[in-house]
């Protein structure tokens, strides 16, 4: 079947419980070339951004939505897209594909078989939320933990109204390691305001003062991704951080959430040694999250 082609995030007709692959998320983004590709079996946004066609440029990953448990008809669906972007003059489509952990996508070798190149392969961890968890993390940040709690660090959910804070914290934070935040609060708040429910925050406290925030992102109803982490600098040393993760994982296991997905630690497949060091003590587990090229 000829999949059907979308050219505004407005008129798509998929719903799937999938944040990054509704319609309210699409709706929030700014495009060059919006596209996006739809049959009864699989779904595919992009971004055409000069000659290139990327999924998805703005968000952690994208590639294939498989809406069945097969990849059967993908090399049609896949040749669909390449004729329709050849005639767009695009030559080559970019995937960003995700971890493992997220179901419902084709097998890295198998979009190999049909002409995928991994251009790199970045290093992406998980923390399993089940009941053995604290027995996985290191003595080191076990003993950390101790430390923040008889301190009074003091972990809580904090509420809606509170994720503009959350956002001021995060800016001030990045600036001053000489970052910037990868989200504007227009954004930020727009895409809570389209996924009512998808985004949480969460802090650190000691005599109501912050120590560390994360915004996170309730992808499906089995995985949660720690998408916006800081630690202020006053409290660097003490690694609020730790007890942030850890009320975390206590609150998503307790929702009967799989996994807590913890990002990348590399640049392109480069590691981020320090990062990914820390995610392992915290009992992340390391999988590949590649990027294909598809040259049309």
């Amino acid at each position: 079947m000829t999949p059907t082609i979308f050219t505004s995030p407005q008129d798509l007709t998929f719903h799937k419980g999938h944040s990054y692959y509704q319609q309210g998320y699409f709706n929030s983004q700014q495009y060059q070339q919006f596209l996006a590709y739809s049959s009864d079996s699989f779904f595919m946004p992009a971004d055409i951004i000069d000659n290139r066609a990327i999924s998805i440029p703005r968000s952690p990953f994208g590639s294939i939505f498989c809406l069945n448990e097969t990849s059967v008809g993908l090399e049609s669906f896949l040749n669909h897209i390449k004729n329709d972007l050849l005639n767009k003059n695009v030559t080559e489509l970019i995937l960003h594909h995700p971890s493992s952990i997220y179901s419902n996508y084709p097998a890295p070798e198998i979009l190999k078989d049909y002409g995928g190149e991994i251009l790199f392969e970045d290093l992406n961890q998980h923390i399993p939320l089940n009941q053995n968890w604290e027995d996985d993390i290191h003595t080191m940040q076990k003993r950390k933990l101790k430390t923040l709690i008889d301190d009074g660090f003091v972990f809580r959910k904090m509420e809606e109204n509170e994720l503009l804070t959350a956002h001021r914290f995060l800016t001030v934070c990045r600036q001053a390691q000489g970052l910037q935040i990868n989200i504007e609060w227009e954004r930020l708040k727009l895409l809570n305001e389209n996924l009512p429910g998808k985004y949480e925050c969460f802090g650190v406290f000691r005599d109501q003062k912050i120590s560390a925030v994360c915004i996170s992102v309730n992808v499906t109803d089995q995985i949660t991704y720690y998408y916006l982490p800081a630690t202020s600098p006053m409290f660097r040393n003490q690694s609020p951080m730790v007890l942030l993760i850890a009320g975390m994982v206590e609150y998503y296991r307790v929702k009967g959430y799989k996994y807590l997905d913890l990002g990348i630690s590399s640049i392109e497949g480069k590691p981020q040694e320090p990062l990914k060091l820390f995610k392992e003590r915290m009992g992340g587990l390391t999988t590949s999250k590649p990027t294909l090229r598809l040259s049309l």
